[in-house]
């Protein structure tokens, strides 16, 4: 593992509606057979202090984030297939539906970027079109 500065940009759209978010934060970065893996704490910023995350990215195609600790937590992001994913928040647990757009990796050894477009719901009721672009230093 590599130590690395992981910068995440979220943008959502809902109800003609824009909520941008922007965390920075200190994690470790590694090769994994299939891609690379990510590891952060989570911070009083994003309302999940004292979880940690663990982001794969894998065949360029799927981005995997797996927050564990109080509020537990998967979103599986994958080219060309909804996936049905537990989301746990301080208010409960929910399953989300998230169908990627697209998916695109610029991953190297030394870091790169990571973008994603896709849409997320609750029992097929849209909360958001969002794009995400995750850069690593």
């Amino acid at each position: 593992m590599k130590n690395a500065l992981i910068t995440i940009k979220s943008v959502m759209r809902e109800g003609g509606g824009v909520n941008e978010t922007e965390v920075i934060t200190a994690g470790s970065f590694r090769k994994i057979k299939s891609g690379y893996e990510l590891k952060y704490d989570e911070t009083d910023a994003t309302g999940f202090e004292g979880c940690k995350t663990t982001l794969k990215i894998l065949n360029g195609s799927r981005i995997e984030f797996v927050r564990s600790g109080a509020f537990e937590s998967e979103l599986f992001i994958e080219r060309g297939k909804k996936n049905f994913c537990l989301y746990g928040t301080p208010f409960g647990e929910m399953t989300l539906g998230c169908q990627a757009k697209n998916v695109e990796s610029r991953l190297t050894d030394l870091g790169g970027k990571v973008s994603a477009s896709y849409v997320l719901d609750i029992n097929s009721a849209l909360i958001g079109d969002y794009d995400l672009e995750i850069e690593v230093k």
